[in-house]
């Protein structure tokens, strides 16, 4: 995209929204992310739905973040409304959001990658706090006995896809020398590559399910039992400082976050959810 595109972009963006009071705002969702919130929310409200919800087995924690960061801004006060375009945003949200084309994430970041972008982004308080997360390994249902065999103290007898867009888990893969690293945008490419054998893991949080798994068209990807990855960095959600409604929208986040979290909202979705969960506590961790 041209820089007089952008520019024109931008212009229509301010001018959309000096002409509304309540503007409704276009905000990327992963298709797949989307679909499952909608199906744990059941049309409940997002100013009634109690983090029960998320004791569901479509949950994992992008779903979580989707319906927390809309939560937290109508606590914080934030009275505009969200329209959502469906599609692969992975890759191409931070982009949008250091243009202002993109008001905020609704899937948190890393600490390290919101930092890059600094300069473009507010960042907010830690939603997951530095050594809170870990991942399992997934691989296909036929394939974890053999796997959890060739793992000892790093990856180096295996195969492992990830994306580079994913700093974090990137450079945490690369340190624990897997045999090859791939590199895929998608997600749900990444676990089909994984669930048909012709890569062997891909790092993924863990649910509610037991056995720890993900299933979708076409794909199914189950955790090794045993050994889970830990990934040093803390999780945030950022709000574009070039959007019209940035400053707005990020104190109406902050405000609705500490809420949540003085009444321990947050904690409990993520352990409904599984994400947080002592199943894994005695589990080895790479």
């Amino acid at each position: 995209m041209s820089w007089l595109n952008l520019l024109y972009l931008k212009l229509l963006l301010i001018l959309s929204f000096a002409c509304s009071v309540h503007a409704q705002i276009s905000i990327s969702i992963e298709q797949d992310i989307y679909k499952y919130a909608q199906e744990i929310l059941a049309d409940q409200p997002i100013s009634e739905f109690s983090a029960e919800i998320f004791n569901h087995p479509k949950c994992q924690r992008d779903v979580v973040e989707f319906l927390i960061a809309q939560r937290a801004l109508m606590e914080g006060g934030f009275q505009h409304t969200f329209s959502f375009t469906l599609g692969n945003y992975d890759a191409r949200n931070l982009k949008l959001l250091e243009s202002g084309l993109l008001l905020m994430s609704f899937d948190t970041i890393w600490l390290s990658q919101a930092q890059t972008i600094a300069d473009d982004v507010y960042i907010s308080e830690p939603i997951i706090n530095k050594g809170a997360y870990f991942a399992g390994i997934y691989t296909s249902r036929s394939n974890k006995v053999t796997l959890r065999d060739k793992i000892s103290t790093d990856l180096s007898n295996i195969s492992i896809v990830s994306s580079r867009a994913w700093l974090v888990d990137w450079i945490t893969l690369k340190a624990l020398k897997p045999k090859q690293l791939h590199h895929e945008d998608d997600w749900i490419t990444m676990a089909k590559l994984v669930s048909n054998g012709w890569v062997d893991a891909m790092l993924v949080s863990f649910n509610n399910t037991r056995p720890f798994y993900y299933e979708g068209q076409g794909y199914r990807i189950e955790a090794i039992e045993g050994i889970k990855v830990a990934l040093q960095d803390s999780r945030h959600f950022v709000v574009s400082r070039h959007h019209p409604l940035s400053k707005e929208a990020y104190t109406a986040l902050q405000l609705g976050l500490a809420k949540l979290k003085t009444q321990n909202f947050i904690h409990q979705a993520y352990r409904q959810c599984g994400f947080i969960t002592p199943l894994v506590d005695d589990w080895l961790t790479l």
